[in-house]
C-alpha cells in the first residue's frame, strides 16, 4: 500500500503542476458537464490500470484509499489557498475546482469497488 500512496503523491504533484501551468484552459472555458464526462473516462481508466493486480474488491478498495489519500490531504491545502496555488485560474472557478477534485477521487474509489479485473 505504501507504493500506492507514493504513486498517489506523484499523481497529485504532476496534476498540480499541470493545473498551475494550464488550468486556465480547463476551468472557466470548458463546460462543467464536459469536464465531468472527460474526468469519468480518464480517472476510471487510471484506476483500472493502477488497481488491476489487486485480486479482491477489499484489496482494491484499500489500494484506492491509499492512492487518493495523499492528494486529498494536499488538495485541502491547495483549495484553501486557491489564489496562491493557482493564480492562473479565476477565483470564481474555485467552487468548480473543489467539486471537480472530489469527483476525481470518488471516481477512483467507486471504480475500485465496482471493477472486476479479468481472471488471470
Amino acid at each position: 500500500m505504501k507504493r500506492m500512496a507514493v504513486t498517489g503523491f506523484i499523481i497529485w504533484l504532476v496534476a498540480t503542476i499541470a493545473l498551475r501551468l494550464g488550468g486556465q484552459y480547463v476551468f472557466g472555458r470548458l463546460p462543467a458537464f464536459l469536464l465531468l464526462l472527460i474526468t469519468i473516462t480518464v480517472m476510471g481508466s487510471v484506476a483500472r490500470v493502477l488497481l488491476w493486480h489487486f485480486p479482491t474488491r477489499g484489496e482494491r478498495a484499500l489500494a484506492a484509499i491509499a492512492l487518493v489519500a495523499p492528494g486529498m490531504l494536499l488538495d485541502t491545502i491547495s483549495t484553501i489557498w486557491f489564489p496562491l496555488f493557482f493564480p492562473n485560474i479565476r477565483v470564481g472557478c474555485s467552487g468548480l475546482f473543489g467539486g471537480w477534485l472530489l469527483f476525481c477521487n470518488v471516481i477512483v474509489l467507486l471504480t475500485a469497488v465496482s471493477y472486476r479485473p479479468a481472471a488471470a
